[in-house]
């Protein structure tokens, strides 16, 4: 896995990347990269963004913004699980 500058500049930690990446709640295709949504061993949900590889390339990490919590919600609609809206 590479990680790029930009991935790191939100203080996201290579470990919680992997944590995220090797178990991720919901996975979104963008276009040529994928946004992944998951949980690091300290319970903060993040945003990573990867781009094809081999090798595979970290673009983008950092705690999840409201936006994409819609991702969540889809998800939790999906499963036919109970959705909160958005305060």
């Amino acid at each position: 896995m590479v990680v790029t500058r930009n991935a790191r500049k939100h203080g996201v930690t290579v470990d919680q990347m992997r944590a995220v990446l090797d178990a991720p709640l919901c996975s979104v295709e963008q276009g040529q990269t994928v946004l992944h949504i998951g949980v690091t061993d300290e319970r903060d949900l993040l945003e990573i963004v990867v781009a094809p590889g081999p090798p595979l390339t970290v673009v983008h990490a950092m705690r999840l913004r409201p936006g994409n919590y819609r991702y969540l919600q889809q998800l939790g609609a999906a499963a036919g699980g109970a959705v909160a809206e958005p305060v």
